[in-house]
């Protein structure tokens, strides 16, 4: 493809990329027709796509659920997480808008590893994490109380490893069967987790991320995750690689089931339509169920998406983003860690 738009793009971005990424790998689509499917400097076949594995697996996940009205979104944290509090007044959704109070991060890994070095599955690595888990939040409540409602949204990978816990118990099963279920009925066969850090395709076919001094070497078809990885490979928040065109099928059902012309496979356009608007006050945070919207004057969409727009990224140099009034979905798969620790 080389069509007028793409020429006119790479025209604009010049050789700006390059202080940014070895190279990156773009599709766009126009009104549903692709206008652009580019690949600028170094590219590979797979990424990891990082956080972007919130949305394509645990929000998608709880939104087919909630289509099967197997949970409510004002259902208590404690209903679905036995063990968190149930004075704590945190709801399903405020999870999902990362309104729940809970810290951003947290290094797990560093006393996780060790234990789930010795196991086999990632099951036995989830419930062995479940434990610190468990410990770390009831610690942090102990401490400082319930910070609910919090003044301003926090962006946490707890809130999704709670929405993980919470999926298992919802559905009966476990959270690599939920993405195995969701990835057949979506057809996204590209996407998968490395279970047990294992890649699915020859090293060479991925884009690396980092030199790790942490596992002292060059990741690469490893997860750049180091809570991920500790979980051997798959959890709620990180850890699917894949290559860009099923990341922009998502994308584009996605687009679809928000303007009502979803396919069965897909949730309902009533409930993509629920988890896509705005959320909660802008003044706390610029979120929809799960999926991201942009903020003013600074955004990870860029300047030019509107302000229904959706989507998300990933640490590594993964974007996904869909504009509604625009009905423009622009989707990048790059591996830009790389540029930020040379």
């Amino acid at each position: 493809m080389s069509s007028t738009f793409e020429k006119k793009l790479l025209e604009k971005i010049g050789e700006s990329w390059e202080d940014a990424t070895p190279g990156l790998c773009l599709q766009a689509y126009s009104k549903g027709r692709k206008v652009a499917d580019l690949e600028i400097g170094k590219t590979y076949p797979y990424y990891d796509l990082a956080s972007l594995t919130k949305i394509l697996f645990t929000t998608t996940a709880l939104m087919v659920l909630k289509d099967e009205k197997r949970f409510r979104l004002s259902d208590p944290v404690s209903r679905w997480v036995p063990w968190f509090p149930e004075t704590h007044p945190a709801r399903i959704k405020d999870l999902l808008t990362h309104s729940a109070g809970l810290t951003w991060w947290f290094p797990f890994y560093k006393t996780l590893e060790p234990k789930t070095a010795k196991v086999k599955t990632p099951e036995e690595a989830w419930d062995i994490f479940q434990v610190q888990l468990k410990k770390k939040i009831l610690s942090d409540f102990d401490k400082n109380g319930f910070n609910f409602p919090p003044e301003k949204s926090v962006y946490s990978d707890l809130d999704y490893f709670l929405l993980g816990i919470a999926l298992e118990s919802i559905s009966g099963t476990t959270l690599y069967t939920n993405w195995a279920n969701l990835r057949d009925r979506l057809e996204l066969d590209g996407l998968d987790f490395h279970r047990g850090n294992k890649p699915i395709h020859g090293k060479r076919e991925y884009a690396p991320t980092e030199k790790d001094s942490w596992r002292g070497r060059t990741l690469q078809g490893e997860v750049h995750d180091e809570n991920t990885y500790a979980l051997k490979g798959v959890a709620p928040h990180a850890g699917l690689f894949g290559p860009i065109e099923d990341v922009s099928g998502y994308g584009l059902m996605l687009r679809s089931a928000m303007r009502g012309q979803g396919a069965s496979i897909f949730p309902s356009h009533e409930t993509v339509r629920l988890f896509t608007k705005r959320s909660i006050p802008r003044a706390r945070g610029d979120w929809g169920l799960g999926f991201v919207m942009p903020s003013k004057g600074s955004s990870t969409a860029g300047p030019n998406f509107s302000m229904k727009s959706v989507g998300h990224t990933g640490f590594t140099g993964t974007s996904l983003w869909y504009d509604p009034d625009r009905d423009l979905l622009v989707t990048i798969l790059s591996n830009r860690v790389v540029c930020v620790i040379q």
